[in-house]
């Protein structure tokens, strides 16, 4: 009997974790198609008010600033944090390279291409047509054809847990 609820015990555990896993990845997911709605809104009432050449000025600003109310876990705007130094399950804006992290709770369920502290960092970019194949936007030249809000790097959530880097 009680090997058998162990048994229960150990395969009801793993079950947990994995749930608590999805609920970080999806609040997450949840969180920035929430934050790309409200990049588009800004982008909208720029080009309602006549003010086109100012999508431009959006770009590599605080998405969270675009919202009506923060996550809870949204930490405010630090310069140069050290990613170390912030807990697991936490929003922050960086200021010293205008990008937003996440660093994530879960690690062990989670691949991204940074290295120290599992986290993603995300930014608002420019979208146009390079005209001159400069690789940067130069508005005399360039068409604007929108803002994105898009990860640095690339991550993905696992569905098994990886083993532990030394």
């Amino acid at each position: 009997v009680v090997g058998i609820v162990a048994i229960l015990f150990t395969v009801g555990l793993n079950k947990y974790f994995d749930l608590l896993v999805d609920v970080e990845r999806a609040t997450m997911e949840q969180n920035i198609g929430i934050l790309r709605s409200a990049v588009a809104m800004q982008v909208a009432k720029k080009i309602v008010r006549g003010e086109v050449e100012g999508i431009g000025e959006l770009a590599e600003s605080n998405p969270m600033t675009y919202l009506a109310e923060q996550p809870q876990n949204y930490l405010g705007e630090f310069q140069s944090a050290d990613p170390a130094a912030i807990e697991g399950g936490q929003w922050y804006f960086e200021k010293a390279g205008n990008y937003l992290v996440y660093r994530v709770k879960n690690t062990d369920y989670f691949q991204g291409g940074l290295a120290g502290p599992k986290r993603v960092r995300f930014q608002i970019a420019l979208v146009y047509a390079d005209h001159n194949g400069s690789g940067r936007f130069e508005p005399k030249i360039d068409a604007l054809e929108g803002l994105r809000l898009a990860a640095l790097e690339p991550y993905q959530w696992l569905k098994k847990r990886q083993a532990k880097e030394d």
